[in-house]
């Protein structure tokens, strides 16, 4: 009786409750999870072969249980729950107000900064690898882009070590004072090669006249703490986010990063509440918001990654594109950005 309840259990999850003929559940759970898991792959590689290797068996068997003659077992839903982050959330409640995200927590154990970082590393690697050539990543920004940052390996650091100080309270840090040395260079080299890779990728990006500020009081409050061992120091990270501006400019109008990745940059007068980052690969999406500001939140529920785009979109048609056109604009934009990097260093002489 406990083999038969235990199988039924299975069962239960994958179908409909039992009704004849079975040729009517094939739109089951089933075939709709391992849908779902499909969409998580390249376009290039065979599902067929990627399921028999994953649940090692046969490419026969792994037939049957896409065509749902063979029902998964919950062990084989666990591997492919695993290995693909696809939930079962949502397939199995009608509700459509529950979502499935991935959180990635940062900790000082299993899950620290530094995996953090090459968990941004491999993002991208994936978006970059993505065959299609309707790629895109869009930044919704209520601060500059990480990626910006790590083309400056002093304002790289300083993020890093605000973070990790002063958000994420690692007791490595809690007693120190920024200097560049206090971090690890296998960090250093990954903020690097996290750059290299964004800035192959197409972007289109919305900041608000408040963009620069998150990084411009971080700078400002560590310096009236106390936390910089020469308060030279903050006015060489003033030098370099004022370069790193200047960069950004030329940039936007040349309408490229750095010569590489194409940019659409748009002012938007909307009140910027969160960082957003959406990956659009082909038909493919997938939305990643920040929490508690290192936190991430991952998500390709169509639903969800649907009204993200529109809602993006949305601020778009109402945003202005200063990037490849728009001089006087753009002119306005960056030139008020320079004069709030002034403000700051008026401030901490």
């Amino acid at each position: 009786m406990q083999i038969r309840r235990f199988r039924c259990n299975i069962n239960c999850i994958f179908h409909k409750p039992y009704q004849r003929p079975a040729m009517a559940n094939l739109d089951s759970i089933q075939s709709t999870f391992l849908d779902a898991v499909k969409k998580k792959l390249p376009a290039n590689l065979s599902f067929v072969d990627e399921l028999a290797e994953m649940l090692n068996i046969s490419r026969d068997s792994a037939y049957r249980r896409i065509r749902g003659e063979t029902v998964l077992s919950l062990d084989e839903v666990k591997v492919l729950v695993t290995n693909y982050r696809v939930s079962l959330d949502s397939l199995l409640s009608p509700n459509t107000e529950i979502l499935s995200f991935h959180h990635q927590a940062v900790d000082q154990s299993s899950f620290n900064f530094g995996h953090w970082l090459k968990s941004i590393l491999e993002k991208l690697d994936m978006i970059t690898a993505f065959p299609e050539t309707n790629k895109e990543l869009v930044y919704y920004a209520k601060d500059m882009p990480i990626f910006y940052y790590f083309t400056f390996p002093e304002l790289g650091a300083f993020k890093m070590f605000f973070w990790m100080k002063a958000v994420l309270n690692d007791s490595r840090y809690q007693h120190e004072k920024f200097k560049l040395d206090l971090i690890p260079k296998n960090y250093l080299d990954m903020g690097s090669k996290i750059w290299d890779r964004f800035a192959v990728l197409p972007s289109t990006e919305l900041w608000s006249d408040e963009t620069l500020n998150v990084t411009l009081k971080q700078i400002e409050y560590f310096y009236d703490c106390g936390y910089f061992v020469d308060a030279r120091d903050a006015h060489v990270l003033l030098d370099q986010f004022s370069a790193l501006l200047e960069n950004i400019r030329l940039w936007t109008t040349a309408g490229t990063k750095d010569g590489k990745g194409k940019l659409n940059f748009y002012k938007n007068e909307i009140l910027v509440a969160e960082n957003t980052i959406l990956f659009k690969m082909g038909e493919k999406r997938l939305v990643f918001l920040t929490h508690n500001i290192a936190d991430l939140l991952t998500t390709s529920d169509e639903t969800f990654c649907v009204r993200t785009e529109h809602f993006i979109n949305n601020l778009l048609n109402k945003a202005v594109l200063i990037s490849a056109t728009g001089e006087k604009e753009r002119s306005r934009f960056f030139n008020q950005m320079t004069e709030k990097i002034k403000e700051v260093r008026e401030k901490i002489r």
